[in-house]
Order: structure tokens, then sequence, then C-alpha cells
């Protein structure tokens, strides 16, 4: 069952490379410029942090979603280009960091460089709550990820900017963080953690709660992906649903306060202005309503389609 599969996410397993061909030097022949290429790609980098000068920045080293939360490997492994990225964000900004707050060791090696913020992991829904809880009430705050940090100081450094991966499932040797290269592929991933293709049900790109299925594995992982999911049937509660028992679980779960089955329900019906009347429109596509339906409805997804045909 996927509750079980993460009811006890552990990712203490060390961070390893696919793909070790260096990104600068690929490019740099066909530009016939290492030294001007890597230049161009510090600038496009470091662009949108220099835009954000003065104001205060919020750094974000946690997930609502469980098989996101690869922080803590990804900030030992990288190190050396954290402190190259922080060295650059704080003569740009007031730095504050974030973490979740039973994420003790994160905690702990994130006090070395700033104060750090403690917050429940839902707060990660909501922008304009983790910016109060940190700063108050003030506007002028700007919200990074570290990763977004790891990787402004891996271009700072010259070095490969990577995509760092969580992966879990039983389909593979899981429960660890990967470094991802432009264009590797899922499949790359599969194998490399001993997948077997014989018992693979399921891939789920993203989060736990709101990910989108992966059809093709030898194509390129997104260059905003966190995590993979390569999940067997064993990890999955069923792929047969049934009809609204009327439990109100996705009502409960809802932390914008919605009835994502009346929702579901009336994009069923094409009542588009009754849709937007019930709250449609502020879904947050959390996904955590499809988690917890015993129905095994998919409502997130349903409710996401509705948003865009609108």
């Amino acid at each position: 069952m996927l509750n079980n599969l993460f009811s006890n996410v552990n990712t203490k397993n060390k961070l390893f490379t696919l793909n070790s061909a260096k990104i600068f030097k690929d490019l740099a022949k066909e530009h016939n410029s290492e030294e001007l290429l890597a230049k161009e790609i510090d600038e496009s980098l470091s662009l949108p942090f220099e835009i954000n000068k003065g104001k205060k920045a919020l750094i974000k080293a946690f997930s609502f979603q469980p098989n996101l939360n690869g922080y803590e490997i990804i900030l030992r492994e990288r190190k050396e280009e954290l402190e190259k990225g922080l060295e650059k964000i704080k003569s740009l900004n007031e730095v504050k960091f974030i973490a979740g707050k039973k994420d003790k060791a994160i905690f702990e090696d994130l006090k070395a460089y700033g104060e750090v913020v403690k917050v429940s992991p839902i707060i990660d829904l909501y922008d304009n709550k983790l910016k109060s809880k940190a700063y108050g009430e003030s506007n002028d705050v700007v919200i990074y990820d570290i990763i977004d940090i790891v990787n402004l100081g891996q271009a700072l450094l010259k070095k490969e900017i990577e995509s760092f991966i969580t992966v879990y499932g039983s389909a593979v040797n899981g429960n660890k963080v990967c470094a991802v290269s432009k264009n590797t592929t899922y499949r790359q991933v599969f194998e490399a953690l001993n997948g077997k293709e014989n018992i693979l049900s399921k891939v789920i790109d993203g989060g736990s709660l709101n990910g989108t299925p992966v059809y093709d594995l030898n194509s390129p992982i997104k260059s905003n992906s966190r995590g993979i999911l390569f999940l067997t049937e064993n990890d999955l509660p069923t792929n047969k649903s049934c009809s609204c028992i009327n439990c109100s679980k996705c009502l409960r779960a809802c932390p914008e306060g919605l009835n994502p089955i009346k929702l579901m329900d009336l994009y069923k019906r094409k009542e588009k202005e009754e849709f937007i009347r019930f709250g449609g429109n502020k879904c947050i596509d959390c996904g955590l309503c499809s988690f917890v339906c015993p129905s095994n409805l998919e409502i997130a997804q349903t409710i996401k389609t509705a948003k865009e045909f609108n």
C-alpha cells in the first residue's frame, strides 16, 4: 500500500551520480569556447537571484511529500557547492532557512549557516504562510529551494549542474538519492538501482501525493523533477475504483477546506459555473484527497483537469 510505503521514509544512503560527462564541456564543443560558455551559464543562473537583490530570502529544505525529502544527503554530499551558492545569496539578501519540525539532522546542519525556522510540513503548500512564519507580515520576501542554491554554487564553481532525485518503490533497490545530469532517462536510473522490469507496475514522476505517470522509461527525466517512484502491484492499493462511499475523508484532508468529491462530480456534469462557485479554482493540487480516498477515485487528477478545462 502507498500509505505503508511512505509511513517511515528513510533516505540515509549516500548520494550517487549518473552520467559523468560535464555539461560545460559538452556544450562548449558546440560554441568552441568553454570559458565563454561557462560565463554565459554563470550569468543565466545568477540573473534570477540578482533580480531579487535587496529582498529577504527564505531558503526551504523540506517538502510536505515524504518521498521528496532527500535534503539531508544533498546538503552533506554537496557542501562545497552549497557554501559557494550561499556566499552569493548572502551578498544579495538577508537569509533565513526553513525546515520541517522533525528534521533534526537538517536543522543541525543548517544552523551553521544562519537562523533556521521550523514548521509543520503542510505549510509547504502555502508560500504566504512560509513567509509569515519567518518574517512576519513582510511582503518583500523571496523563497528559494536549497537545491537552487546548490545549483548556483555548481555554476559558480564551473561544475556540472545536477538534478537531485529521491527514488523509492519495490521494483528497484530504492530509498536512495541520486544526482542526474541533463538528458538522464528514467531507464538509466531504473537500471542503476537494479530495477526488475517483470514486476514493475507503475512509474510516477514527482511526489507520492500528486505525481504524474511516466509511460516511457526511455524519456529524459524532467528538469524540475525531485522524485521517482518505481512501483509494483504490492505498492499500489488497487487498480480498481468504486463509487464514493460518502466517508468525507477527502473533505477533512483538504487544506483549503474544499469539497473535492463535489468538485469532481460537478466537472463530470460539465457544470462549469458551479465548479467555480464551489471553489474549484482554489485547489492547490496537493493530491491529499486522492491519497486518502478508500474508493481509489482519481479526485485530484479530475479537479486538475477541470481547472485546465475552465
